[in-house]
């Protein structure tokens, strides 16, 4: 069984990693997280991004972008090239009305965004919110449909699943053939908190991605209470010391 490596969205240390991108990597190799998912914007500015993350013995694991704009795929291939990222994450196929149509349309666009993916290496995972989950997950229903599974792969995102009314395990396992990446994130009133805080059950959900072996889990906290570095230091203290990750 290959070893979940654990990740850090860099999303809960807000605009902070448009000024001090380089404190905030210090921060995250500090926690003891291996790699990192964030935005392109704070990347374009570094000519050599591979070195960025590698002088802190950091991978650069993927960059996570709307759908819509095939300019800013390429945009994001180039930087994943650059700096050996193997994953982009897309969300919000569902536009501002959720509907059919959209997620229709926008699947066009995944599976365009993954064929160009492909020629680099990288593979293209949709990432849900909760929208995608409502309605018996009729977006990602459609989006698993419209796609080819060798270019548009899932990546789950805990907390939206249950706060969308869903077992993020048993989603997990009703779509193992398309899972490639997890978004860890709990869940507590409704509102974001550290990982074994909130009501996601963290254990089954590692157990029902083992068949799969996947190579990456995410830490991802929108918003928190705490510092950054104090929220993000809980949630790593909880998945090594409960689950050995």
């Amino acid at each position: 069984m290959v070893k979940l490596r654990i990740g850090a969205q860099l999303i809960v240390w807000g605009e902070r990693i448009d000024t001090d991108l380089s404190g905030v990597l210090d921060e995250v190799a500090g926690l003891g997280y291996a790699g990192v998912e964030m935005s392109p914007a704070p990347l374009e500015k570094y000519p050599d991004p591979k070195r960025l993350f590698a002088s802190r013995n950091l991978s650069l694991i993927g960059l996570h972008v709307g759908v819509g704009d095939l300019k800013l795929v390429d945009n994001a291939l180039k930087l994943l090239r650059k700096a050996e990222g193997r994953y982009l994450l897309f969300s919000g196929a569902g536009g501002r009305g959720n509907t059919e149509q959209e997620y229709r349309q926008n699947s066009k666009f995944l599976q365009d965004a993954g064929k160009r993916a492909k020629e680099h290496d990288v593979r293209v995972c949709y990432h849900n919110h909760a929208q995608e989950i409502i309605n018996n997950a009729m977006g990602m229903r459609i989006i698993c449909e419209e796609t080819d599974p060798e270019l548009v792969s899932l990546c789950v995102d805990t907390f939206w699943v249950q706060y969308g009314g869903l077992s993020p395990v048993d989603f997990i396992k009703e779509n193992l053939d398309r899972v490639a990446y997890l978004h860890l994130k709990d869940m507590k009133d409704r509102e974001f908190v550290e990982l074994g805080q909130g009501v996601v059950d963290f254990p089954a959900v590692v157990k029902a991605v083992d068949p799969i072996a996947l190579e990456w889990a995410v830490v991802e906290q929108d918003r928190t209470k705490r510092t950054p570095k104090e929220s993000m230091e809980i949630s790593r203290r909880y998945l090594k010391e409960k689950l050995g990750l």
